[in-house]
């Protein structure tokens, strides 16, 4: 279902969407807990914590496995995860021609994501995004988080268009409904971890950013 009127803007999350990072997230979350002698599945993390900040998730587990101090476990992961993303972390496949053609015709795009800053310049630096983004909304720039609407009402502001006139781009449960009561137009676009979630609630769903070609491109933000 194509929007009623031309859009201005993209809003992108960052993990499944830009770089193909659930995996990674995974391993650090299970790695960190088989410290403390917790077994973390796949499952669980499929099932409860996509698309959530990293701290909540880490100190939801701290409570429910009785780990004393939750802020160490969070820095225990994160130590791993820094290390994780040095080797296994690439972008989304289509994500850097998809940006290209949104420079083309000039929509201004921000990133919109639960990571940390550290996070978010580590990942703009090596793919050399900077130069496609007019600004990025990370964990620490809100107070409240998807699912909630926040983190994509503050995009739009940063982009300074109304959350109707902006797409977003998810892959998460959590990032569609938080786009979603953003009152944003929401491409679901899932990534190997999130193929089965549940993304009723987006406008579209593509399996490949491929799929947002020319003709598509001019049904969402009108001919070139």
């Amino acid at each position: 279902m194509a929007p009623t009127s031309p859009l201005k803007a993209v809003c992108f999350d960052m993990d499944g969407v830009i770089v193909d990072s659930e995996p990674v997230h995974y391993e650090a979350d299970r790695l960190a807990m088989a410290a403390h002698n917790v077994k973390f599945t796949f499952e669980n993390k499929k099932a409860n914590y996509i698309g959530r900040t990293v701290q909540g998730t880490m100190f939801e587990l701290a409570e429910v496995h009785e780990i004393p101090d939750p802020e160490r476990l969070l820095q225990e992961r994160q130590d791993i995860f820094l290390k994780l993303i040095g080797t296994q972390l690439a972008l989304r496949d289509g994500l850097r021609e998809l940006l290209t053609a949104l420079s083309e015709r000039s929509v201004p795009c921000a990133l919109v994501t639960s990571g940390s800053r550290w996070y978010i310049d580590n990942v703009f630096d090596r793919f050399e995004l900077r130069p496609f983004f007019a600004g990025m909304i990370g964990v620490e720039d809100v107070s409240a988080h998807k699912p909630l609407p926040d983190p994509y009402l503050a995009g739009a502001r940063l982009l300074g268009v109304d959350p109707e006139s902006c797409l977003a781009v998810e892959d998460s449960t959590a990032g569609v409904a938080s786009a979603k009561a953003a009152g944003m137009y929401c491409i679901a676009a899932p990534s190997e971890m999130t193929l089965d979630a549940d993304l009723s609630a987006a406008d579209m769903r593509v399996e490949s950013f491929h799929q947002l070609d020319s003709k598509r491109l001019d049904s969402l933000f009108g001919a070139k």
